[in-house]
């Protein structure tokens, strides 16, 4: 399992997607970087305002805040399904997985090897991708953070770190099941809904709508990406403990944070994708 895992390892490391994700990731932090600069600009000119300086800087800063790690999450998950899709489809079709499972290694190494391998290249790049967007954060923005502490701000990174492994579980599942193209759009057609359900629970939050509440609910037991991206928007801006919270909560905001049950409920649901993934694998006729 460990000598699959380190090819795979090596293998995503290669793969195009990989490099052009970079470069986009690259573009996208000096962008970023460049917003923020330009909005702590126009904050220090705001200084003659007393009291509401604070509140609409406060505002402000939770939504730049929140959209950093909103586009991060979305080039994560960018990498995660272009680079995982075909992890095992691309492989049967090509007729390159007979050759191994041929030797004597068990189904369920495989898959395992191929989970971690992707999981720990995809782990370290989100690591690398919250990182860039918090120092930024730091440097023209730091009022925003201050309620973070570092012990909230490394439970946040390692949740952000979590995100890639919902979307790789899901991506392997459909890719036992399905050619290369379906898995594909079924996972992309998935996560796509995680998102829409996100936006309107927030929604539903803003407005009390419990209809909408519900909605968001079903679909982050369908997929808790987007929720596990709200959980880790209000550690940062520390939802509980800022009094401005309430103002700052739509769009790229949290106005319902996820409990920790969700967090239960999403590591059941990895170790759920990975078991199907091998079962699927396992009586797959090849």
């Amino acid at each position: 399992m460990l000598n699959i895992a380190r090819l795979t390892f090596m293998e995503v490391s290669r793969k195009k997607i990989f490099m052009v994700t970079i470069v986009l990731s690259l573009i996208f932090l000096l962008l970023y970087g460049v917003t923020l600069e330009r909005a702590a600009e126009d904050m220090a000119r705001m200084k003659d305002m007393g009291g509401q300086q604070m509140v609409i800087q406060q505002v402000i800063g939770s939504q730049l805040l929140g959209l950093g790690l909103y586009f991060a999450s979305m080039l994560l998950a960018l990498l995660s399904l272009m680079a995982s899709v075909g992890s095992v489809a691309s492989e049967v079709e090509s007729g390159l997985l007979h050759a191994i499972v041929s030797k004597p290694i068990k189904r369920s190494d495989i898959i395992l090897g191929k989970y971690f391998g992707y999981g720990l290249m995809l782990s370290s790049y989100a690591l690398v991708l919250f990182s860039g967007v918090m120092a930024i954060n730091y440097a023209y923005n730091a009022n925003v953070l201050s309620l973070l502490t570092k012990p909230l701000l490394v439970y946040g990174a390692l949740l952000f770190a979590l995100q890639p492994m919902i979307l790789l579980g899901v991506a392997m599942v459909f890719s036992t099941l399905t050619r290369t193209l379906t898995a594909g759009i079924i996972s992309f057609t998935l996560y796509g809904l995680g998102m829409v359900g996100g936006f309107l629970e927030q929604i539903g939050g803003m407005i009390s709508k419990s209809s909408l509440i519900t909605i968001g609910i079903v679909t982050s037991l369908v997929i808790p990406s987007d929720a596990l991206f709200r959980k880790v928007v209000s550690i940062i801006n520390g939802n509980q403990e800022n009094p401005f919270s309430a103002l700052a909560a739509a769009p790229f905001g949290v106005t319902v944070p996820p409990s920790n049950a969700m967090l239960v409920y999403t590591g059941i649901y990895i170790c759920g994708c990975i078991l199907l993934s091998i079962y699927n694998f396992k009586k797959r006729d090849l």
